[in-house]
């Protein structure tokens, strides 16, 4: 199993948020997270990129503890790709080098598949508040997955998307994962947006 999760729980102002969480993803698998508005999706993306502690419970993503009671992995050292839902791009770089902010020397050819295929081509020099909302995602989506990522965590990632740009970008997520065996964690409110991702399981917290 590519990643999994056992016994998660994290507390908010004496409640918890997410309590006793198990589940596991395997290569390649898409798994769709659910659950109302506050009801912790983004919390838990937060905690497994390594953004957030849990007071309890192990992370397992290829065999390696990320995190459990005597050990925490930092998280630029878990190789996570995360787009967040208002994209968290680096207003004082452009496009391209948003892109590649996490690249390793060798992934031009990648790097040029993803512009092309997210087209993104013509915009790579543009300043991030120069781009679309909708430019802006695929950025952010682009960046996530130029760096061959071990999980791919998906918050909202369609949601300033119009239907064709909807699609490309699912099928383009549909072969990297595949390409490379990435599992996926994806929030989306509009589950019947979702036709091209092969949805395999679901998750409802809340």
């Amino acid at each position: 199993m590519a990643f999994e999760v056992n016994n998660l729980s994290f507390s908010f102002n004496n409640s918890f948020h997410i309590e006793n969480l198990s589940f596991k993803i395997a290569q390649n698998e898409v798994c769709l997270l659910k659950g109302a508005s506050g009801s912790g999706k983004s919390t838990l993306l937060n905690i497994i990129s390594g953004l957030k502690k849990p007071d309890n419970g192990n992370i397992i993503l290829n065999n390696n503890v990320l995190n459990s009671e005597n050990k925490f992995i930092n998280p630029e050292k878990r190789n996570i790709g995360y787009v967040f839902q208002d994209f968290a791009l680096f207003p004082h770089i452009n496009a391209e080098k948003n892109i590649k902010y996490a690249m390793s020397i060798s992934e031009n050819v990648l790097f040029d598949r993803l512009s092309s295929k997210l087209s993104l081509s013509n915009h790579l020099t543009k300043m991030p508040y120069e781009l679309s909302g909708g430019q802006q995602q695929r950025v952010a989506l682009a960046r996530a997955i130029l760096m061959k990522p071990n999980l791919l965590l998906l918050d909202e990632p369609f949601s300033n998307l119009d239907q064709k740009n909807i699609t490309i970008a699912q099928n383009l997520i549909k072969n990297i994962l595949n390409e490379f065996k990435i599992p996926c964690l994806l929030v989306s409110h509009n589950s019947n947006q979702l036709e091209s991702l092969s949805i395999t399981n679901e998750i409802t917290i809340g």
